[in-house]
């Protein structure tokens, strides 16, 4: 399930300048004033590679309802931010082009605000109206927007695994397709109290671009629902003329594939990484690198 930092990070996908803000608020506590709360605000300035148009963009963590005022600090200070920015230049263009004339960096009229706390009523017209006196257009994105986003994308993958594989393999490959905005269906993501596991995993299966098969022996010796969702993207592929499927391996060998089906033992696959004998920072990477060629084999 993507968060809405993640959102932040993907949206756009321009040339970008970054900036942590630390903003430091004094609280009272005790009729004592001068406990400080710090939250760090990312800045961060995409520039269009071909119009050279400049968007200011921040990420506004939960702040205890500070929300409103710090939004309203950084749109004070934004023709300080546009100085301080400016003394960074990127120009794009190509081996023999001609130029001519003056550079000049432009700055959109429209800010964005990607912010976890929700601005109540009476903050959103002051805001409405604060934005009308100096001239600039915002768009506040928020839960509302990230819960959205979700309820309109189909899922790009369907992972098919046993449930016992969770927290060694299934749900650290959800979590980092998702982090990189590639929607999965993921039971623990996708499926509501009440929601029909047949119909919902069939959805799943016809909705998604590919299927990912986490195959272990778990997987291998179950019965139940795994064998049935199997079931389900071979008839995909076999009706649809479709090649759907992306196996991952982890601890079974190219015979017991085969026994399981003969088609998968010729399908070419990734192996999931073991811990064993990995610092944890080594075995992390290789996890990014499998997740990454699963990411390129699923938006290619």
């Amino acid at each position: 399930m993507a968060s809405l930092l993640e959102y932040f990070n993907n949206d756009f996908r321009d040339l970008s300048i970054d900036r942590t803000l630390n903003f430091a608020l004094q609280k009272i506590k005790d009729n004592q004033v001068g406990v400080d709360e710090k939250f760090d605000i990312i800045e961060r300035v995409r520039q269009n590679i071909n119009s050279d148009v400049r968007l200011f963009t921040f990420y506004i963590p939960s702040c205890n309802g500070s929300t409103f005022g710090i939004i309203c600090h950084i749109l004070n200070q934004i023709g300080n931010r546009i100085n301080e920015a400016n003394q960074l230049v990127a120009m794009t263009g190509f081996s023999g082009d001609k130029t001519f004339g003056t550079h000049k960096l432009m700055y959109a009229n429209r800010i964005f605000f990607y912010c976890e706390d929700l601005l109540n009523n009476d903050e959103t017209v002051r805001l409405n109206q604060f934005c009308d006196e100096i001239k600039l257009h915002i768009i506040i994105r928020d839960k509302t927007y990230k819960d959205k986003r979700m309820e309109l994308e189909k899922p790009m993958a369907f992972i098919s695994h046993d449930s016992r594989d969770k927290d060694l393999i299934a749900r650290k490959l959800a979590e980092s397709l998702s982090s990189r905005l590639c929607t999965v269906w993921y039971d623990e993501y996708s499926l509501k109290i009440g929601d029909s596991l047949r119909e919902t995993i069939e959805e799943g299966i016809k909705d998604a671009k590919k299927c990912i098969l986490i195959l272990t022996k778990n997987y291998l010796t179950n019965p139940g629902w795994g064998k049935k969702e199997f079931n389900s993207i071979f008839t995909r592929e076999l009706i649809l003329n479709e090649k759907i499927v992306l196996p991952i391996w982890y601890g079974v060998t190219k015979k017991e594939i085969y026994e399981y089906s003969p088609s998968l033992a010729d399908t070419f696959a990734l192996t999931w990484p073991s811990p064993e004998g990995k610092t944890e920072e080594e075995y992390k990477q290789s996890i990014e690198i499998l997740v990454s060629n699963i990411h390129t084999a699923i938006t290619s």
